[in-house]
């Protein structure tokens, strides 16, 4: 995950007593290149990790990043602008709308918090990231209205709000060579990656090192390892037909963002009429994503793991 991996890094330079500005895209509009939530570190060499949006505007910041950590402030705030016509602070860019960003400048006492929160990400432990004038804190998700909120009164007086702990989850049910395929492309797309396999000791589990978590289990208890919520989605690419039947007999009454399964038609028909034949109803059957993916003529696992992806990205950011 990229949240991880951010972090570690910060914390990296930290215990190096390297001083690390971290910048959080705090709010946007419109075309902005650098969306709210998007985070970068910058460490007194201007080493740096993550993004805020790149170009001729990033490395402007990344200047002034490495500038400011000369001083002895603790948080900076300001918002650019995406048109050169505008009278306000231009980013340099043409897109449209703005951005705004949080400076926060961290320092080898900053040590424990930078901790905390890499345990919440390993953990998936839901907490809120809180960043103010006064720097950064972890806190319960009481009242949280959102995974994202800004509210801000003046340079002095601002708080960024984060859900963390929660992420992007996808099971994938099958560790075959689909199975391994979807690992690889998914990890790049920062989602948390459990894969289950009924077998032990299959060489593409053991190869499979992009996995957060690998879970040997029958597939008709698939249903009791997977989370409900609008950030789950599962995949079911099994060897053979039975298993994609058991797994999605397990799966099709959670309320997860979306279920894909693998196969030919002549088998999805047949998966179907027997689930419906053993009482599944036929409405909610209509939800799975069958045949899994993107048409775009995939045959390979790694053509296959792309189509599956660029599926589950429309419906990530679909209504």
């Amino acid at each position: 995950m990229k949240e991880l991996k951010l972090w570690k890094s910060i914390r990296k330079s930290l215990t190096d007593n390297k001083k690390v500005a971290l910048l959080v895209v705090a709010d946007s509009s419109n075309s902005s290149p650098g969306k709210q939530g998007f985070k970068m570190a910058v460490n007194n060499d201007s080493v740096l990790f993550g993004t805020v949006g790149g170009g001729i505007m990033e490395k402007d910041l990344v200047i002034e990043a490495a500038d400011k950590l000369k001083s002895n402030s603790k948080t900076f705030i300001k918002t650019l602008y995406h048109s050169p016509a505008d009278k306000n602070v231009s980013s340099g860019l043409i897109c449209g709308g703005k951005q705004t960003f949080i400076f926060v400048f961290l320092d080898e006492s900053d040590v424990a918090i930078v901790n905390n929160i890499i345990s919440v990400l390993e953990t998936q432990s839901e907490s809120t990231l809180c960043v103010t004038n006064n720097g950064i804190t972890l806190e319960s998700n009481a009242n949280q209205p959102g995974k994202l909120t800004f509210n801000y009164k003046n340079e002095n007086e601002f708080e960024y709000r984060e859900i963390y702990g929660v992420t992007d989850t996808i099971y994938i049910i099958g560790g075959g060579h689909v199975g391994l395929a979807v690992s690889k492309v998914m990890t790049n797309l920062d989602f948390f990656i459990v894969i289950v396999d009924h077998r032990e000791n299959i060489f593409t589990m053991d190869q499979n090192i992009y996995a957060h978590k690998k879970i040997i289990a029958s597939y008709d208890k698939i249903g009791d390892i997977i989370k409900d919520g609008n950030n789950a989605y599962v995949v079911i690419v099994s060897p053979q037909h039975i298993g994609d039947e058991a797994a999605l007999r397990s799966v099709i009454n959670k309320n997860v963002k979306y279920i894909g399964m693998m196969g030919s038609k002549k088998k999805i028909k047949t998966v179907f009429d027997n689930l419906i034949e053993s009482g599944i109803e036929k409405d909610l059957l209509d939800k799975v994503h069958s045949p899994i993916g993107l048409e775009i003529g995939a045959q390979t696992p790694d053509e296959i793991a792309i189509s599956i992806a660029a599926e589950i990205i429309k419906i990530k950011y679909s209504n």
